[in-house]
């Protein structure tokens, strides 16, 4: 039995030792995929950067822990792309949940601060229901709300279709073509809906990005609420 184990250890060490992901950006659409996802996750790195400064000071515009739950958002995203690289749909899927909440509880704490310990999901989601941004346009709540609902599947179904079987080393996760569009497009809504509200919530702190830094993110920003953050709607 040792030894079997440590077969199977070697073959585990070899494994890691030529992992390569290089064969994926052969076909060009891998690479319009792998861009499109990447120029989405580097304007939310961006503009969550650029709002560091607002919870710098004691009583700033962002709380402290606001900003850390807007931190976490975007290194579940930043995971999750990750995974969809390497063939690990259902983690991407599960680190995209967790983006969601995390990105509520961070827009939401200002108007709401009981809405960190709420440890339901769906509560979260009724409590951001009622907060500014979310009221005055429903619409982005509930393509949190749907988007949600979907990665959800993924957990609390049975059907074969949503469960990986992953059972041994020959069975590790591979890049499939398929799925990765399936989760990166669900990873590009939800980045440009995150990228929205920021900008609608902090609006006069948007207006303070420099010229470069804004022409990133008006690219992301779902097109019907581009002429809303510019304030020429």
């Amino acid at each position: 039995m040792a030894r079997a184990i440590n077969e199977d250890f070697k073959e585990l060490c070899s494994f890691i030792n030529s992992y390569d992901m290089s064969h994926i950006l052969v076909e060009d659409e891998a690479k319009r995929m792998f861009s499109s996802c990447h120029k989405k996750y580097y304007a939310y790195l961006l503009i969550t950067e650029e709002f560091r400064p607002l919870c710098a000071t004691k009583g700033g515009l962002i709380e402290p822990i606001q900003y850390s739950y807007l931190q976490e958002s975007c290194s579940d995203v930043g995971q999750a792309f990750f995974m969809t690289i390497n063939g690990c749909y259902k983690g991407a899927k599960l680190l995209l949940r967790s983006s969601i909440e995390n990105f509520l509880k961070s827009i939401c704490f200002d108007e709401d601060n009981t809405i960190v310990l709420t440890k339901s999901v769906y509560e979260v989601f009724d409590k951001a229901s009622v907060v500014n941004v979310f009221s005055s346009y429903t619409s982005l709540h509930n393509s949190l709300h749907n988007e949600y609902a979907i990665l959800c599947r993924d957990v609390h179904t049975s059907d074969e279709n949503h469960m990986e079987a992953i059972t041994s080393l020959s069975h590790f996760p591979a890049f499939d073509k398929t799925k990765c569009k399936e989760v990166q497009d669900c990873l590009r809504r939800l980045l440009s809906t995150f990228i929205t509200v920021l900008s609608l919530k902090y609006n006069d702190e948007y207006h303070k990005i420099n010229y470069a830094g804004k022409e990133i993110l008006n690219r992301e920003i779902i097109k019907s609420f581009r002429k809303k953050v510019q304030n020429i709607d």
